[in-house]
């Protein structure tokens, strides 16, 4: 194997694919938006640098976004190993374009992001030119299975008699959690015997108290063992969600209820069409919006009616349901892909060109929603998609960004996502349910 380098906030995964005797750990947490600065980074970065003789890395593992700019670091002092990024989000809001798009300005030929799912690695090959590739981040675990309904429900302290719909993750204002309990309530009008459960993880207190007055008819879990989170989702009839999430690649829930044999029914957004149709589920319309959201990166809601159509055919099935979950999608199978893959990377061409100083942007490299935001804020050399970024309040987030621009961007990414259909069952050509409001900005 060759000498890793992970930059990681937990060993754990890293340690399932790496040799740990040839792998270099450095702790990274995930910082608060305040903290994301140049010179934070700046001093994480001589840290490392202390800590371990990063010449005798062949490869960096960089999970989560914090990783990057340290990349870029390592590149402007002379390391130019290929790095396999591993963000676990999209490359948006700013901040994150901006990280993705330094490491893009001083690459490596066998870097390499890895999302979970092929719409997310088209659109981040789309918006950075980084290439990417479709390999589950990290996968579902085999606690993740079939189980006796009924027992479950005892177990979980849940009526046997009600039509069960489960929505797990987190409690916060991009997981569209005003949009499913609109298409929640709408449904239990017409079905009274249909009970919706949420199992939360974080939650945002102001969002929660704003939507309190709905949860009524609504059993609520905070922060549940894995075990517990199986029984759930095996005492669920349908999985369900109105996330319209900019973070996520693809979304582990439903696959974890698909792991259970339970269908899911989310919307046609961002990852979940990769492995989300009419055999284990249903995807639910949404609507580009001229204006954000819930907050201020959400340019997309999901229809509350349209939720309640495909709820409702997705619950009138019967026959045997065999529903599961790809070999892709499971921990085992992620994790025998990751070993040759780090070999291969290792093994890659010499860095060669990999620029070390700062140097003017090619801007049309990029689309141009990406152009238009570095023309915008004048961000004309590589290093000022760190250090003037950062000036100007873009990288720690106390400026969010001009909102036409974020529009043009989100747009310009989730819509490339919905282009790319190669999913089973999907068919070419099928009307994929888009109510592109803010097209007229793209």
């Amino acid at each position: 194997m060759p000498k890793v380098l992970a930059l990681t906030d937990s060993a754990e995964d890293i340690k399932n694919f790496c040799m740990e005797e040839d792998t270099l750990f450095f702790a990274l947490r995930p910082l608060p938006a305040a903290e994301h600065t140049y010179e934070r980074f700046a001093q994480i970065y001589r840290t490392l640098k202390a800590s371990c003789d990063l010449s005798s890395v062949d490869v960096v593992v960089a999970e989560y976004v914090e990783s990057i700019p340290l990349l870029y670091f390592m590149r402007r002092d002379g390391y130019h190993c290929p790095a396999l990024m591993i963000p676990h989000t999209n490359p948006y809001p700013l901040n994150l374009l901006f990280y993705f798009l330094l490491v893009a300005e001083h690459a490596h030929p066998g870097d390499l992001v890895i999302c979970g799912s092929q719409n997310a690695a088209s659109a981040y090959e789309y918006i950075t030119g980084i290439p990417a590739k479709n390999i589950c981040t990290f996968g579902i675990k085999s606690v993740y299975s079939r189980q006796n309904k009924k027992n479950c429900r005892e177990r979980m302290g849940l009526p046997q008699d009600s039509k069960i719909l489960l929505y797990t993750g987190r409690f916060m204002n991009d997981k569209g959690i005003s949009s499913l309990l609109g298409g929640y309530h709408r449904l239990r009008a017409e079905r009274p015997d249909t009970l919706l459960v949420m199992s939360v993880t974080h939650i945002d207190p102001p969002y929660y108290n704003r939507l309190a007055p709905r949860m009524a008819d609504v059993v609520l879990f905070h922060r549940l063992e894995k075990e517990q989170t199986a029984a759930l989702y095996n005492a669920a009839d349908l999985f369900v969600s109105g996330a319209t999430s900019i973070f996520e690649t693809y979304g582990k829930s439903p696959l974890e209820a698909l792991a259970c044999g339970v269908p899911a029914v989310v919307p046609r957004f961002d990852g979940f069409p990769y492995y989300i149709d009419e055999t284990n589920g249903g995807l639910v319309d949404i609507e580009y919006l001229d204006h954000s959201n819930e907050n201020p990166y959400e340019f997309a809601r999901m229809s509350e009616t349209h939720f309640v159509k495909v709820c409702r055919k997705v619950l009138g099935r019967t026959g045997p349901l065999g529903y599961r979950i790809p070999e892709w999608a499971t921990y085992e199978g992620t994790m025998k892909v990751l070993p040759d893959l780090l070999l291969a990377m290792a093994e890659s061409d010499p860095a060669g060109s990999v620029a070390i100083e700062s140097h003017k942007i090619d801007k049309s490299r990029y689309p141009d929603s990406v152009a238009a935001v570095l023309d915008h804020y004048g961000l004309t050399e590589s290093e000022d998609l760190l250090a003037k970024a950062t000036r100007l309040g873009l990288i720690d987030r106390s400026d969010r960004g001009n909102e036409t621009l974020l529009r043009n961007l989100h747009h310009d990414l989730f819509l490339t996502m919905g282009a790319n259909r190669q999913m089973t069952g999907s068919g070419e050509g099928r009307d994929d349910g888009r109510t592109a409001r803010g097209a007229a900005g793209l």
